[in-house]
């Protein structure tokens, strides 16, 4: 036996451990992230700052730790990768640096800490070492999660459990708590549900339960009535049909989503006109009976077409054949599309479209038959105040967050929203110019890398990369007439997805030049020293914010039992973050229904000196001077009230009862606040 016949061997056959060791890599961490956008999932699209803040901490934790220790060779970005990285975190600094001219510096914190959050999820997930396996199996897993969801939701409705608290006027708007977010929501679920339904080397029963997630999803999708995802819907699914490889098996893929979704559909509109009678939930029930049976009939049919899939070992189709066959999906798709747009405008859709546009800039008015076909809108009146924002401030803007209180003192409607309503605006209007350009080079620097792994890697990794970007799409295109930078439950998955697309593309390791080892050694010391520091400054600018938070939490949970505990943890709150007019808002609120007039005078007084802006401060002000016998401080605060917000019944009730025998009391004023 010579040296050819040693080499003629077979190579030894390597363990589970170490074949699974480069997908756990980036697997691990990035499985992580994954299910924090779950968690966001369930607890109202993680809107709440008591519930993202520690999931900034966890991602920003996890970034630094993976800076510091990683192998150059795991944290080497591409170039244009670098340039994206380096882009988003710009935007970051100069919304932190937005503080400087925000109205309310608090707002404009939180605003930037949530910005954080976003640039950790994207470099964290953009750095990893990920193989084509792991990041399919990480897709996979949020596929499986939000479908889980679905699942739920729809066992609920046929149990008619507690169905009022999955709607909203009649809409479905759980788990995230806004229904066009839902629909956004369970809209990127079923696009991957469906993609990766696709791969023939998932088993038979999981590509089945991938074809009902995705049906379940869309099912719940058009439950939540989303007007701008109908409108916006079209332009989604070409889109995602453009970066998608393998086209004409996701169409097929898709038929039985959206036939599930299409059988559904009736009773899930149906429950919008029943929501305020009796039978809502007998309605109710029978829709969750009727999707669950049909998500029961796609889970047998897709695990049967799955299973002829991959026993079928025909030929490659030739180029002819492939395209008369993609002739005959597109004119199914458009079929299917038609169809759906007779079942919501009532078979008039050109009356439909028309009564839209016309009732585009018109206060809503309800139809019959869903809410599809309601006509009017505030949003017209949301982007006008945005654009007169950006021309009075086209530099800096606003300062991150700070729309809400500049809109109640420019509205010409009756609603006091928060935000944009646009994610182009919402740059526009809270970062100026400077962040609008700044955040649009890292969107298409990071494109443009995604778009390199879609032409230049293996077949596998293509497919994932046209998957991560999915996500984006709904969250770009849906999000540019709503507000869904907000909520990380869905700007999470489309900038982390986005993340794995580009480092898909990340090239081979280059050998280094050997330098002397005492330099390298002092080139790598400083940078780890360089980052630390960094990465200890963003955990201290997360930090106590998240603190202040939960001292809030914890007040507003004990108020009611114990008014003193809750003064107690709200002044704990305001010098913990001493930038958020919130705590000192909320204490004076609790004082003066409290009789603890003095205490509310002294918050509401330190909330106006954080936030001017702020209307209900100044009201409260007014509220417990006048309850402490100073009308003239008490009408002060009211007229700076009323020139804020005009429209608020109990400030024109307070400042028309300022001076009489009866001026209005803490009571009457809540019970005539309109806030929506």
């Amino acid at each position: 036996m010579g040296p050819a016949a040693d080499s003629a061997q077979p190579a030894p056959r390597l363990g589970l451990s170490e074949r699974l060791a480069p997908h756990l890599r980036a697997g691990l961490p990035g499985l992580i992230v994954v299910g924090l956008m779950l968690v966001w999932a369930a607890h109202d699209g993680g809107y709440d700052a008591d519930t993202w803040y520690w999931g900034a901490l966890v991602v920003v934790g996890m970034l630094g730790v993976s800076a510091v220790l990683a192998t150059p060779a795991a944290q080497r970005y591409s170039r244009l990768v670098w340039i994206a990285v380096g882009t988003f975190a710009l935007y970051v600094l100069w919304s932190y640096a937005s503080l400087a001219w925000a109205q309310d510096p608090g707002l404009a914190l939180e605003g930037s800490n949530r910005a954080l959050l976003y640039l950790g999820v994207f470099a964290l997930m953009a750095g990893l070492p990920w193989t084509a396996q792991g990041a399919l199996a990480a897709m996979l897993c949020f596929a499986v999660g939000v479908g889980t969801i679905a699942v739920v939701l729809l066992f609920r409705l046929a149990s008619a459990d507690h169905v009022s608290s999955l709607l909203a006027a009649g809409r479905m708007n759980s788990p995230t708590g806004y229904y066009n977010a839902t629909a956004a929501l369970f809209t990127m679920d079923a696009l991957v549900c469906v993609v990766l339904a696709t791969l023939r080397r998932l088993p038979g029963p999981l590509r089945g339960l991938l074809v009902a997630f995705a049906g379940a999803a869309l099912q719940l999708a058009i439950a939540g009535q989303s007007r701008g995802w109908l409108f916006t819907l079209p332009l989604v699914l070409v889109l995602a049909l453009v970066v998608v490889p393998e086209r004409l098996r996701v169409m097929a893929a898709a038929l039985i989503p959206a036939a599930a979704a299409a059988l559904a559909a009736r009773q899930m509109l149906h429950i919008y006109d029943v929501v305020y009678t009796a039978r809502l939930n007998d309605v109710a029930a029978h829709a969750g009976h009727v999707a669950l049976l049909v998500f029961g009939a796609a889970f047998m049919l897709g695990t049967l077409l799955a299973w002829a899939d991959r026993l079928s070992r025909r030929p490659p189709l030739r180029t002819r054949t492939r395209r008369a066959i993609g002739a005959v999906a597109c004119v199914l798709a458009v079929a299917a599309g038609c169809a759906g747009a007779l079942v919501v405008s009532h078979g008039r859709p050109f009356h439909f479209i028309s009564t839209q546009w016309q009732g585009f800039s018109h206060p809503q008015t309800k139809s019959t038959g869903s809410h599809f076909g309601d006509v009017g809108s505030a949003r017209y009146d949301f982007w006008r105040v945005s654009l007169d924002a950006f021309v009075a401030h086209p530099v800096g803007g606003l300062g991150q967050d700070n729309f809400g209180d500049y809109y109640t003192q420019h509205r010409r409607s009756y609603e006091e929203p928060s935000w944009t309503h646009s994610i182009e605006l919402r740059l526009l209007t809270h970062t100026g110019i400077v962040g609008f350009v700044v955040f649009v080079t890292f969107l298409v620097t990071a494109l443009v890398a995604a778009a390199r792994t879609r032409r230049r890697a293996p077949p596998l990794a293509r497919l994932a990369a046209g998957i991560g970007l999915l996500p984006l799409i709904v969250w770009l295109v849906q999000g540019s007439l709503d507000w869904f930078w907000e909520l990380p439950a869905l700007s999470g998955p489309a900038l982390g997805f986005l993340g794995i697309a580009v480092a898909l593309g990340r090239p081979q390791p280059q050998p280094r030049t050997v330098t002397a080892a005492p330099r390298r050694a002092a080139i790598r010391w400083a940078g780890i020293a360089a980052t630390a520091a960094l990465f200890a400054a963003a955990i201290v600018v997360l930090a106590f914010p998240y603190l202040s938070v939960r001292e809030v939490s914890i007040a507003d949970d004990e108020q009611a039992a114990n008014p003193a505990a809750a003064l107690r943890d709200f002044s704990r709150a305001a010098d913990l973050n001493p930038l958020s007019s919130i705590p000192g808002r909320l204490a004076g609120a609790v004082a003066l229904t409290s009789g603890e007039n003095t205490v509310a005078a002294q918050r509401f007084r330190q909330s106006i000196d954080r936030e001017p802006g702020g209307w209900f401060a100044w009201l409260g002000a007014g509220l417990a001077a006048s309850a402490n016998g100073d009308r003239a401080a008490a009408r002060h605060d009211y007229q700076v009230a009323f020139s804020i917000n005009s429209r608020q019944p109990a400030i024109r009730q307070a400042i028309a009862r300022v001076n009489s025998r009866y001026p209005l009391t803490s009571d009457q004023a809540f019970k005539l606040l309109v806030v929506d």
